[in-house]
């Protein structure tokens, strides 16, 4: 989607940022559908080489599942494929948009291609 490579420190930036979205899009939904059983899940982010893995720590049993990749040089958001890797055709949005990619993702993941 994006070819632009970013500077590291500016990818973590967005990066941060991208998460404290998520995080917030997670703790609206367990809002609305008036959970109270635990506390939403803590949005977390595991580094790899290539891809940082986007993950929802449930705070019931400690279950993990990935939320999201981000392609760690163009900030690409990514749609999970498994626990290790993306989607090959899972480019969904960018945390270089303006809204972070915010369209693109909600409170289980990465939106399917329509």
């Amino acid at each position: 989607m994006n070819e632009a490579v970013y500077n590291p420190c500016d990818v973590q930036e967005r990066l941060d940022l991208y998460v404290a979205l998520v995080q917030k899009k997670v703790n609206r939904y367990f809002e609305i559908m008036e959970y109270t059983f635990a506390a939403p899940p803590a949005i977390t982010v595991d580094y790899g080489k290539k891809y940082a893995r986007v993950v929802k720590n449930d705070q019931l049993n400690g279950g993990r599942s990935v939320h999201t990749f981000v392609n760690m040089l163009t900030g690409d958001i990514l749609k999970s494929g498994s626990w290790k890797s993306p989607q090959k055709n899972g480019v969904r949005g960018n945390i270089f948009a303006d809204d972070l990619g915010a369209d693109r993702v909600n409170e289980h993941g990465a939106i399917y291609l329509r």
